[in-house]
C-alpha cells in the first residue's frame, strides 16, 4: 500500500511493463516469459503480437530453449497457420522489423498445434522441450541471418551455429 500514491494499494503479479513518454504503462511481458539469451533479455509478448499480425497466423508463441550445457536461451517462435495460408521468409521478417534486431527471435518454426489450457492460454512447455527444431524434410523452420534482417531456411549449418552460439 501507498506504494505510488497515499493509501493505494498494488499486488505483486510478475507482470513488467514499460513507460511511454505520455507516462503510460504498457505490459511488455511476464517476468517468467522473458527469454534469457547472450545478447540480454528478449520479451515474448512482442514477438507473438508481431507474429499475430501476419495474415497467415493462427496462434503464435515465443520462449526460450536452453541447450544441453547451455548458458543462455535461444529465443524461438512457434505459429499454427489458418487453413490455406503459408507463411513466406520475406513476410516474416518484415514482421519482425517493428523490433530491435537484438529483440528478435533467432528461429520461427510453424508446427500443427500449439497446446493451449483449458482457458485457451497456449502452453509452451511442451514446444520449449522439443528443443531447437534440426532441419529435415517437412520441417517448416527459418533462422535469423547474421544481418539481423532476413530470415532463412533453416540449415544444419545454422542449427550447430545456433546451438554453439548459446553454450
Amino acid at each position: 500500500r501507498g506504494v505510488f500514491a497515499r493509501e493505494d494499494a498494488w499486488l505483486p503479479t510478475g507482470d513488467l511493463f514499460r513507460r511511454d513518454s505520455d507516462g503510460d504503462y504498457w505490459r511488455v511481458d511476464s517476468v517468467r516469459e522473458v527469454i534469457r539469451t547472450a545478447n540480454g533479455p528478449v520479451f515474448s509478448a512482442p514477438i507473438r503480437d508481431a507474429l499475430s499480425d501476419l495474415p497467415a497466423v493462427d496462434l503464435a508463441v515465443a520462449y526460450g530453449v536452453l541447450p544441453d550445457g547451455g548458458e543462455h536461451e535461444v529465443a524461438v517462435a512457434a505459429v499454427t497457420l489458418r487453413h490455406g495460408h503459408q507463411l513466406r521468409p520475406r513476410e516474416l521478417a518484415a514482421a519482425m522489423r517493428v523490433l530491435p534486431h537484438d529483440r528478435r527471435p533467432a528461429i520461427v518454426r510453424v508446427v500443427d498445434r500449439i497446446p493451449v489450457t483449458t482457458w485457451y492460454r497456449p502452453v509452451t512447455g511442451p514446444l520449449r522441450e522439443q528443443g531447437i527444431p534440426e532441419p529435415a524434410p517437412g520441417v517448416h523452420a527459418w533462422y535469423l541471418d547474421a544481418s539481423g534482417e532476413n530470415y532463412r531456411q533453416l540449415t544444419d549449418a545454422a542449427h550447430r551455429r545456433l546451438a554453439k552460439t548459446a553454450a
